[in-house]
């Protein structure tokens, strides 16, 4: 068997070993009364009580006897005993008394990487056009590893293709991100002389940058090209955001300008995320550009996401 597909498949088997091992917690944790920081305007709380109301707000109050939870709607103050859990969300997750679930795939556009990392231990185990699948995982807080293949019906299933997807953040600030990365794959190409057949690696390494929200954010990219040793000597742009309207959607678009040597071609697409805790299905629409090509509305794209 050929050792690139024998390579990238372990790299795949690994990412996808290593999501169960090192599965980070929910964004939203749970804790206890006493390591509360009073009226920190940072987190938000959702206090249980033991009749299953929940209350959620800020806690300005912790006693021996009494907790007191303030959101913009009221103020309550509740017996001690009477709470069974409590756990703390970014104030940012709350909209309207209403607590949003974190968006569960900010690492990615339909196809290509923000600069967003996964959170050391967290994953994700994703399929784009039902032919391409792929894991990741944060090995850190800023390095994510993933790979991932088609999954083609073809008469040797080693013929089809294999990838890996570092990406490192080498900026990482509340409200700005860049990283480095690549999409590193193995692909079947022509016949040897002899009548076999041999793989040739051909990828793109990138630099992106993201600024916003893991909720809302604008992402800017280059990236050059490669096949075997040779290198391209113009990159390719990319232009894409998502923008969280609501609790359960969010718009999204990613869009490619490919330099030729007699001018310039690219892809743009549009559509919407539809976002779950832990999951995320995307639906959208897109058409290569050309001097006389495009396509409207656009190819169907399809794709979903599950974090771990």
């Amino acid at each position: 068997m050929p050792m690139a597909p024998v390579l990238f498949r372990r790299l795949a088997l690994a990412c996808a070993v290593m999501l169960p091992v090192i599965a980070a917690p929910l964004r939203a944790q749970p804790v206890s009364l006493d390591s509360i920081r009073i009226d920190d305007p940072a987190l938000v709380y959702a206090v249980t009580l033991t009749n299953a109301t929940t209350l959620i707000g800020r806690i300005t109050l912790v006693s021996a006897d009494s907790v007191r939870v303030v959101s913009s709607a009221m103020t309550a103050t509740v017996a001690r005993r009477e709470v069974r859990s409590v756990r703390a969300y970014p104030a940012t997750a709350l909209h309207d008394g209403v607590l949003w679930p974190e968006n569960p795939h900010a690492t990615r556009l339909l196809f290509a990487p923000t600069a967003i990392p996964l959170r050391r231990g967290e994953g994700y185990v994703a399929d784009f056009w039902i032919f391409f699948a792929s894991a990741a995982t944060g090995i850190t807080d800023r390095f994510t590893l993933g790979a991932g293949m088609s999954l083609f019906p073809l008469d040797n299933f080693t013929d089809n293709l294999f990838y890996a997807l570092p990406k490192y953040t080498v900026i990482s600030q509340p409200r700005l991100k860049v990283a480095l990365g690549a999409l590193m794959a193995s692909v079947p190409w022509s016949s040897n002389d002899d009548g076999g057949r041999r793989r040739q690696s051909l990828g793109i390494l990138y630099g992106v940058a993201t600024t916003g929200s893991t909720e809302s954010n604008l992402t800017l990219g280059a990236g050059w090209g490669y096949v075997g040793g040779t290198l391209a000597n113009k990159p390719v742009i990319t232009v894409g955001g998502q923008h969280r309207a609501t609790k359960r959607i969010a718009l999204i678009s990613e869009n490619w300008f490919i330099p030729f040597d007699n001018g310039g071609g690219g892809f743009v697409s549009y559509g919407v995320r539809m976002l779950g805790e832990k999951i995320a299905v995307d639906l959208a629409l897109g058409s290569p550009v050309g001097a006389d090509t495009f396509y409207f509305p656009g190819i169907p794209l399809l794709g979903f996401a599950f974090k771990f």
